[in-house]
């Protein structure tokens, strides 16, 4: 199977590309099968967060170039297939984490980006590697890439396909941590069970902010954060946070 899913394990999904014989190239099943299971996700309420990450030694080597040809409409196969799974990753309301074990190229990169947190083992290589065979970067790599590490440093990157390891990613803005190869699916699977027991509509809330933020002038960003304010402080978990805090105890947090 081209993916494997594995959980709700408290609270915490984690979805893993599975064709390390390809370094988990995105071929059209793929690409089926991981809409399938990020839609899944979204719908049901034991899942609060979610983990991808590939199997064996690679996280995902971008489109699978097999099934290329020059007859392919490029952007047409975007649009019915990588665009609305990069959207859904984008827009879910719960966490969703990047365990990035190895190699990240082309699309692959893409879609580690478009998730919320990347962590990735100290071995990993990550590529924009679209201008190798004569295309421009997509899946939402313009969008992410220069948002996290700046217009020149994305454009170096894309013009040159040149890798990057993963300290340097790290180093750049790209990485919320790299950690040891044997621990980044654990320790990317740890903190999402840390986000799963946080107040889900704050949580919910917090992503649409950040992610809206991006694109709004400062006015808007304010009556934005001040309009999701109201309906987090109208939840039942604020008020047992601010319970909690003046009780001096941990709060116990309760979306059933």
């Amino acid at each position: 199977m081209p993916i494997a899913v594995q959980g709700p394990i408290e609270g915490v999904q984690t979805i893993t590309l599975n064709q390390p014989d390809k370094l988990n190239a995105l071929s059209a099943e793929m690409l089926r099968e991981l809409s399938q299971a990020v839609r899944a996700a979204e719908r049901d309420d034991a899942v609060r967060a979610v983990v991808l990450t590939g199997a064996g030694s690679g996280f995902c080597s971008g489109a699978d170039i097999s099934e290329f040809s020059t007859e392919l409409e490029a952007g047409e196969h975007l649009r019915s297939t990588f665009n609305p799974l990069i959207t859904r990753l984008h827009t879910l309301e719960k966490p969703v984490l990047a365990a990035i074990n190895g190699v990240a190229a082309g699309a692959g990169l893409s879609l580690a980006l478009a998730c919320d947190l990347r962590f990735a083992a100290s071995s990993a290589r990550l590529v924009v590697a679209f201008i190798r065979i004569g295309l421009v970067p997509d899946a939402g790599l313009t969008y992410f890439l220069p948002r996290l590490i700046g217009p020149a440093k994305t454009l170096e990157l894309a013009w040159t396909g040149d890798p990057i390891g993963a300290t340097e990613a790290y180093e750049l803005g790209l990485l919320n941590k790299v950690v040891p190869d044997d621990q980044v699916v654990s320790h990317a699977q740890e903190l999402a069970s840390r986000l799963a027991t946080a107040p889900r509509k704050a949580v919910a809330l917090v992503k649409r902010a950040v992610n809206q933020a991006h694109e709004l002038p400062i006015e808007r960003v304010l009556e934005m954060e001040a309009a999701y304010q109201t309906i987090a402080s109208r939840d039942a978990n604020f008020a047992e946070g601010l319970a909690a805090f003046r009780e001096k105890r941990p709060p116990r947090f309760n979306d059933k």
